[in-house]
């Protein structure tokens, strides 16, 4: 498993990947938009073939960083690879001069909550209504990097 940042090469494939795996589907015209961002990074896990196994997608916005989507395949999920791309995007955050990570998640997404508590993300708000499709509260979580 290797973990790289996204080009436009990749744009067909994270799109297909999103599709079956993120609970909100991004088109390949909203993954072309954060990867020609500067402020932004779309990271992938790939496997020895070359095939997406995990998407992670994180920003700067105006100095905080900001975790828009985070997913595993899921016949690989519980082998490390969630905490592998979260540490890449913290990483990619600090080197922006960044000492924080927000995200959202859905109250019923057990698994994620899980993962993110045991990287160190804190629970500091629930969103009412924050999903569609169904509708949903979130937590908005926060993780203050070193």
């Amino acid at each position: 498993m290797e973990i790289i940042k996204a080009d436009l090469s990749k744009l067909d494939e994270l799109s297909e990947f999103s599709a079956q795996f993120f609970d909100e589907i991004w088109s390949t015209s909203s993954f072309e938009s954060e990867i020609k961002k500067t402020n932004s990074a779309v990271f992938c896990a790939v496997n020895d073939n070359d095939e997406i196994c995990g998407v992670a997608c994180i920003e700067n916005q105006y100095g905080d960083g900001y975790l828009h989507n985070i997913a595993v395949n899921t016949a690989l999920r519980k082998q490390g690879i969630g905490k592998i791309l979260t540490d890449k995007c913290a990483d990619f955050i600090k080197s922006n001069g960044v000492n924080k990570i927000f995200l959202e998640v859905r109250v019923s997404n057990l698994p994620a909550i899980k993962l993110y508590e045991k990287i160190g993300f804190k629970t500091v708000a629930t969103r009412k209504g924050f999903y569609s499709n169904p509708t949903e509260d979130a937590y908005s979580m926060i993780l203050e990097l070193d």
